[in-house]
């Protein structure tokens, strides 16, 4: 069941459902609207990553100017992050989604990593995984509304573990390779 806009606001409201910054203009019929931070990475070209153990990426993390703004051009994949760092009870589960007006550019801002667990302590920012599909160049400024997070009930309290992968993430992060597998580690030949 997705939350509607009374429901999240309860949330908010007692301390269970943390966002930060929020404000209350933000707040849409079934979810949050979130923004884009002001860091972006862009991968170094001509690499290849074996999967099957982990990998060193090479890549460039830039601040964007708030007047210039990022220029993402057709074809071109980037990271960023939101400006909001979200946490949820163990019962709710967040699920990032584009904005309509938005994806009609061309723009995706998740390629698969649309849901937000909550197996963490701590508030954490969503990466956000942004490719431009469509034939335009497309300008990005910091505190651009980019994406709406939606919040389902699930049907139980989740009982696993704290995640520690991505321990205390506040900013745009690259992947953790030594995690890909499960159990986090290398794989055995």
């Amino acid at each position: 069941m997705i939350l509607a806009d009374v429901d999240i606001m309860k949330l908010i409201e007692n301390d269970n459902l943390r966002i930060s910054p929020f404000d209350i203009q933000n707040l849409r019929p079934n979810g949050v609207r979130v923004h884009i931070s002001n860091e972006i990475i862009t991968y170094d070209r001509n690499q290849t990553i074996d999967m099957s153990k982990p990998e060193k990426l090479r890549y460039t993390t830039n601040i964007i100017d708030p007047v210039a703004g990022f220029i993402l051009s057709p074809n071109e994949f980037i990271l960023m992050s939101t400006l909001e760092t979200i946490k949820t009870p163990r019962d709710i589960v967040g699920y990032l989604e584009g904005r309509s007006t938005i994806a009609r550019l061309g723009l995706s801002i998740h390629c698969t990593s649309g849901i937000i667990d909550n197996l963490y302590e701590e508030p954490r920012s969503i990466i956000l995984e942004i490719k431009n599909n469509g034939p335009l160049s497309i300008k990005l400024y910091p505190g651009l509304p980019i994406g709406m997070m939606l919040f389902h009930q699930l049907s139980s309290p989740v009982e696993q573990d704290v995640q520690k992968q991505y321990f205390r993430q506040d900013k745009v992060t690259v992947p953790n390779l030594e995690f890909i597998h499960e159990g986090g580690g290398k794989i055995e030949k």
